[in-house]
């Protein structure tokens, strides 16, 4: 069983298989690479008109909990958010600003 924080708004799993088409994909790929037990959401929005781009990333431990905000279609720029905030529009940047919130995998 996953263990994953319940939000307080709605969200689906996104899975490996799910793709945004930008450079987003690569990074959860990497994450999921590196990590086993990462977890990943995305805000499920109600108006076609709602900004859909942030996701949840986590781990089953539940120590911490990633925000990612991107631009459309998983472009930069990248917003993470834990107990601080990183903008940046490098991919590899976010990546790294991901995992040092994320903590080292235990």
């Amino acid at each position: 069983m996953r263990l994953r924080p319940r939000f307080t708004f709605p969200t689906n799993d996104w899975s490996s298989v799910d793709r945004t088409g930008g450079p987003l994909d690569g990074i959860l790929d990497e994450l999921r690479y590196r990590r086993r037990d990462l977890w990943v959401e995305r805000l499920q929005t109600i108006q076609p008109s709602d900004d859909n781009n942030v996701y949840f990333i986590g781990t089953t431990d539940l120590r911490h909990v990633v925000q990612i905000d991107t631009g459309p279609h998983g472009q930069p720029p990248f917003i993470i958010e834990a107990d601080d905030r990183v903008h940046t529009s490098e991919p590899a940047g976010a990546l790294d600003a991901i995992e040092a919130r994320l903590g080292p995998p235990q």
